[in-house]
């Protein structure tokens, strides 16, 4: 089974439909993303989830280079044989569909992310834009709209067959962006941006372009008192888009004391320094930042259009304003610093409005829906079946799992230590009474472990006791003066212990070649469930701070909280905390 998701460039695939893809490769199907290539490949093959790259897709406009995209996806449909292709607008959405059914593709499934013309448009963009999604309609199996909005338009433009209109909405990973986790370091991310006591954060996500409304964003920071607010803005440069910000621009704001942080991965740990939000977008579908924002509990300020008016509810959970109108925005902005008690009312019910519509999982689960229902339509197993067995370790995988660890963990510290001394690391930990090593098992195969104990010191101290002569010999060829401060290092941080909690989940690996099937997922599941056996409290786990993979998996098994830790000097990591 190959399912695969269609949009322009990588970033896209990474970060606004990254869970629908790991929800097809945790059924077990092939999880596939086609789109431009970029660097975001890298984090979604961690993820088990395979690229395929059209080396014309462009966000820019250009008929040639669509046309020569298209003839390409035709070849990699023909080659690779897709069961299903979900497409995304607005390019991918038309020359996709057309392109899935010239390839006979048995299920092809588009989502609406926002129509790129709206009622208040000019006659002929509208012509433009709903001739080609009339015409591109006709030749696929479900349209997924995300905006009610745009679903009330279209029905009565009459665009589509009977029934294959749905709305989809839009949501976010609401245990990753929530107030507890986005406070904690708040005076840490402040000192970062240079923040004052008493100064206003006013932040802004998404992409240096003008439709984002960053003008009337960089001209509000010009007007209002620099030694009372300060501006944020957070967004990679988008140079092929017609309407990318000029570098005079940016400069200029620049001067004005606007911070600038590019692209980042941890904007839920920057929303916990910001004190509102701000969007005075000119077009939205449904913006994935302003939901961020408010579960994060951020009151917020919106253009009165499309999108916006379906995240911040105006007077509850923020204020919306005319497009384009600065004044409007700097009234907006004095309004919530002046007034700190509307602004906490305004952004608790900002998080109580995200918890109830704006969850991630609600979405994948029609997505996975339209799926289920089509497959079965046109005789195709739904969801596939894989057999993959998860049991107890014993004495007997201890090298397997050394050998996984050395492959799938291979930037780790414990790695550096050989695999001679892993399999010793985890004949102890099959052995402890109080620890516990679950691997997943395929055909008679190891390809997956996860391995916890409830104290930590109390295990090191144990291993140091048993196994330190056999453990020493195996390292001592590999011993060197930065080896042994880290060996220290290590030891130190299991015995100190942090945050009260002594139980830790240690590792867990998966083979390659088992990715997207949901082993981590069912692994980490096992071991919870242990821990809830054995009346464990909390559990940690430490994590590379940049190691976005791993951290995905964790949050979803329900690990939060995260706070920046240094278990090795100069090697940034996060500590996360899971309780039942």
């Amino acid at each position: 089974m190959k399912v695969a998701h269609l949009t322009t460039v990588d970033l896209s695939l990474r970060y606004l439909v990254f869970p629908q893809l790991l929800a097809i490769r945790d059924l077990g199907a092939e999880a596939i993303g086609i789109s431009a290539p970029g660097p975001d490949v890298v984090a979604l093959e961690e993820a088990g989830i395979r690229h395929v790259a059209l080396a014309s897709s462009t966000r820019g406009m250009s008929l040639v280079a669509d046309l020569k995209a298209a003839v390409q996806l035709w070849k990699v449909l023909r080659r690779e044989r897709i069961q299903i292709l979900h497409t995304h607008n607005p390019k991918p959405g038309v020359y996709g569909r057309l392109v899935g059914r010239l390839a006979r593709v048995p299920v092809i499934v588009n989502t609406i992310h926002g129509l790129y013309a709206t009622e208040d448009d000019h006659w002929a963009k509208r012509a433009v834009v709903y001739g080609l999604e009339a015409i591109s309609a006709w030749f696929s199996d479900e349209e997924l709209a995300q905006n009610p909005e745009d679903i009330d338009l279209l029905r009565r433009l009459r665009f589509y067959p009977g029934g294959k209109l749905r709305l989809l909405g839009n949501g976010v990973d609401l245990a990753r962006f929530e107030p507890v986790t986005a406070r904690q370091g708040r005076s840490a991310i402040r000192a970062e941006l240079g923040v004052e006591a008493g100064q206003i954060v006013v932040g802004m996500v998404g992409r240096l372009v003008e439709e984002k409304g960053y003008r009337e964003f960089f001209e509000a920071a010009h007007l209002l008192d620099r030694d009372r607010y300060v501006f944020v803005a957070v967004g990679p440069d988008d140079p092929n888009k017609a309407d990318a910000l000029d570098r005079s621009i940016v400069d200029r704001a620049s001067a004005d004391g606007v911070r600038f942080l590019g692209m980042r991965t941890d904007v839920d740990r920057l929303y916990g320094g910001f004190d509102l939000f701000a969007l005075p977008s000119y077009r939205e579908g449904f913006p994935r930042a302003a939901m961020e924002a408010a579960a994060s509990g951020l009151p917020i300020v919106a253009s009165n259009i499309r999108g916006c008016r379906q995240v911040v509810d105006d007077g509850r959970t923020g204020l919306l304003i005319p497009v384009a109108d600065t004044s409007a925005l700097v009234a907006a902005v004095r309004r919530l610093a002046d007034d700190g008690d509307l602004r906490h009312r305004m952004g608790e019910a900002a998080h109580l409005k995200a918890r109830s519509e704006f969850d991630e999982r609600l979405v994948v689960g029609t997505v996975l829906d339209a799926y289920r229902r089509h497959a079965q339509r046109k005789g195709i197993p739904w969801p596939p079946s894989v057999r993959d067995v998860i049991r107890v370790g014993t004495i007997a995988d201890r090298r397997a799992l050394a050998d996984l660890h050395m492959r799938g963990i291979s930037s780790g510290f414990l790695s550096s230590l050989g695999r001679g001394f892993l399999t010793v690391l985890y004949s102890a930990l099959i052995a402890d009474p109080h620890s516990a090593v679950f691997v997943a098992e395929n055909d008679g195969t190891v390809v997956g472990f996860v391995a916890g104990t409830t104290d930590t010191g109390a295990f090191y101290r144990r291993f140091g006791r048993r196994y330190a002569i056999s453990a020493g010999v195996r390292v001592l060829p590999r011993v060197r003066p930065g080896l042994i401060r880290r060996v220290r290092e290590t030891r130190d941080y299991g015995l100190d212990g942090h945050e009260d909690v002594s139980a830790e989940l240690l590792a867990m690996a998966v083979a390659p070649a088992a990715r997207g099937r949901g082993l981590a997922n069912r692994l980490g599941a096992e071991l919870l469930t242990w821990a809830r056996s054995r009346g464990i409290g909390a559990m940690k786990v430490v994590v590379g701070a940049t190691n976005e993979p791993a951290l995905r998996v964790y949050r979803k098994l329900g690990f939060g909280h995260d706070q920046a830790t240094e278990v090795h000097r100069g090697e940034p990591s996060l500590e996360l905390m899971w309780r039942p």
